[in-house]
């Protein structure tokens, strides 16, 4: 037998020459595949759960629903109420479902998605390509699984801080700043060019030579330092990290200029730079020309590595010295440096596979606790706190910790007096991680309450004895931001609107006039004036939005406004048959049975006839 000259092998291959001329082709075909394969995103290898399409289908919408809903917590209200540990733990349950079960996938579903919506008054601007996420977690596994990609190229990898900011998209068109964009939903952003142009270190005109159209993102984040040095008013009393301040100054319609002071541009990225063949070939490349051109580059802050041990002394260092960094980071991120690589390994529906980040754990302290006591959300649940000792936790003064329900209560077996260690989920909410020490107990030392029954879902819609507080929180969502928008009518305001009897349900919020709300202790005339103005002006709000406003347990703004799309009125979807109820998905279906469950109520019933007695809702038939 004679060697075959289009071999790849030698005489040093001997086996390789007694095998047939077809399974040498075949060989050759696998060893030049092999490299391509090794370089693309690896497969997940764990067993599916043994689940009939039914049950998968059910939890797959139960996750997506739950995972919607803390995204605009998150992204839009600045108010997490779980860990990022707790979101990555649901977010990959979905995504493993969906691998097992891809013909059940929605198309709409969280794990195609990036961040949270953008305002409907908001200018949109659609990003140059989408604008992802990355994949993430608490531990090292994401960037393990990203050097098993990167493995058979031995490449070099670039590390960086994960900035705790707002990302933004910067577009220069002839070396001049055009617009400047949130991330949004990955693929149209919140225009936020004039806000941006005020903020200083970032160029309104490139250093030259540059190409005619350049495209950068980066995070805007308030810088620490500014904030210590910034005085009184300027602190981080109204929000409750600096990421949130970065956001609210960005995206206020009148921001405080000295707010604006304190924001810096973190740049992490050249999308654009003229022709492919004329740009850069390495990320390291692409900070040169931003730093050339103008952008406040740090080099310091890219550290180039090869190995996970590499990438374990830089996240181990910037651990170490987080609170001494300009910004707030919550980790790493690791990224390929070769762009053409980049190319070749692509990107997800949400996230690119040639980057990853490595989450912090949560600052934590140790506190004792005081008192735990329940409070009265929108719906009318009740949710124990534990009132600590005050305690510095992330640069923010903590005195009371989520407990989230009375099954929390009971894992933890937690009472005043106890030992406990708090965490900031979210580097927002303070949360009870476990107790560390016991005070000694006695028949009355817990804090489990008796069993309270789910309120019923027209509870406390006016106010009553026993009903002051439900009805409150009720009043409050109602005319907050996330409601129907009322300025000027917050808690404080309502809660002295009703000891003095003006308010009494949601209906009667209309009926407020100037000169009553004068005699009211705390209402000047000008004050009483202008909210009366501003309660007129909310008017006949859209019957969806109103719907929203009312607290009904899984109905929110993003839900009614998908169900707006799908129903002509709120009558429309009162009077909808099964057949209309069938093609929703399983999250929104929920929604129209609390909807329709809470008008079919007594209390649901006579609100609504109130609101179209007083013209806040159109009577049936009406045009909206």
């Amino acid at each position: 037998m004679t060697m075959d000259t289009t071999s790849p092998c030698t005489n040093a291959c001997p086996l390789y020459a007694f095998i047939s001329r077809k399974a040498r082709h075949l060989l050759t075909v696998l060893l030049v595949i092999f490299p391509l394969l090794w370089l693309s995103p690896p497969a997940h290898s764990r067993a599916c759960p043994e689940i009939s399409s039914s049950a998968a289908s059910q939890r797959m919408a139960a996750l997506a629903n739950d995972i919607r809903y803390h995204n605009q917590l998150y992204y839009e209200k600045a108010q997490p109420v779980i860990s990022d540990a707790e979101y990555d733990r649901l977010f990959a349950e979905l995504v493993r479902l969906e691998e097992c079960f891809p013909a059940l996938t929605a198309a709409d579903s969280p794990t195609r998605t990036v961040g949270g919506g953008v305002g409907g008054e908001a200018r949109t601007v659609q990003h140059e390509r989408p604008m992802l996420s990355l994949s993430s977690a608490t531990g090292p596994e994401t960037i393990l699984a990203l050097l098993k990609r990167v493995a058979a190229a031995g490449e070099l990898l670039l590390v960086q801080p994960k900035v705790d900011g707002l990302p933004v998209e910067l577009v220069y068109d002839a070396g001049r700043l055009i617009s400047a964009s949130t991330r949004g939903d990955g693929r149209f952003g919140e225009e936020v060019t004039e806000r941006v142009r005020e903020i200083q270190g970032i160029p309104l005109l490139l250093t030259s030579p540059f190409p005619e159209r350049v495209v950068v993102r980066g995070e805007v984040y308030a810088d620490r330092r500014l904030l210590q040095n910034s005085g009184e008013g300027t602190t981080l009393e109204t929000y409750a990290t600096p990421r949130h301040l970065a956001a609210g100054a960005l995206l206020a319609q009148k921001p405080d200029p000295a707010l604006l002071a304190v924001l810096r541009l973190f740049p992490f990225e050249l999308v654009t730079a003229g022709s492919r063949d004329e740009g850069p070939r390495s990320d390291r490349a692409a900070l040169q020309l931003l730093s050339d051109w103008g952008f406040p580059v740090v080099s310091d802050h890219t550290r180039q590595v090869r190995t996970f041990a590499e990438v374990r002394a830089v996240y181990q260092s910037y651990l170490v010295n987080r609170d001494q960094q300009p910004f707030s980071m919550d980790g790493i991120v690791v990224k390929v440096d070769d762009l053409s690589l980049r190319q070749r390994l692509g990107e997800g529906g949400r996230a690119p596979f040639w980057a990853a980040a490595w989450k912090f754990p949560p600052v934590t302290a140790r506190t004792l606790v005081r008192e735990i006591r329940w409070t009265v959300g929108r719906t009318g649940r009740r949710t124990p706190v534990a009132e600590i000792v005050p305690v510095r936790l992330g640069g923010v003064q903590v005195s009371r910790a989520s407990l989230h329900n009375d099954a929390e209560i009971s894992r933890l077996d937690i009472a005043a007096g106890d030992q406990v260690i708090i965490a900031l989920v979210g580097d927002v909410i303070p949360q009870v991680l476990e107790v560390v020490g016991r005070a000694p107990r006695d028949a009355n030392s817990g804090a489990t309450p008796l069993p309270v029954p789910e309120p019923a879902i027209d509870a406390c819609l006016h106010d009553s004895p026993g009903c002051r507080d439900q009805f409150l929180a009720k009043a409050t969502y109602f005319a907050s931001k996330s409601g129907l928008n009322i300025e000027g009518l917050g808690r404080k305001r309502l809660e002295k609107l009703v000891e003095a009897g003006l308010v009494d349900d949601l209906p009667s919020i209309y009926r407020l006039k100037a000169e009553a709300m004068t005699a009211v202790p705390g209402f000047g005339t000008e004050t009483a004036r202008r909210l009366a103005a501003t309660i007129r002006a909310s008017g006949r709000p859209d019957p969806f939005r109103l719907v929203a406003a009312l607290g009904i347990s899984g109905v929110g703004q993003k839900t009614v406004q998908r169900l707006a799309r799908q129903f002509s009125s709120l009558d429309a979807l009162l009077a909808a048959g099964q057949e209309q109820l069938d093609v929703l998905s399983a999250a929104d279906a929920r929604a129209v049975k609390n909807i329709r469950s809470f008008f079919h109520s007594p209390g649901g019933k006579d609100l609504l006839t109130k609101f179209r007695e007083q013209g806040i809702l159109a009577f049936s038939g009406e045009a909206r």
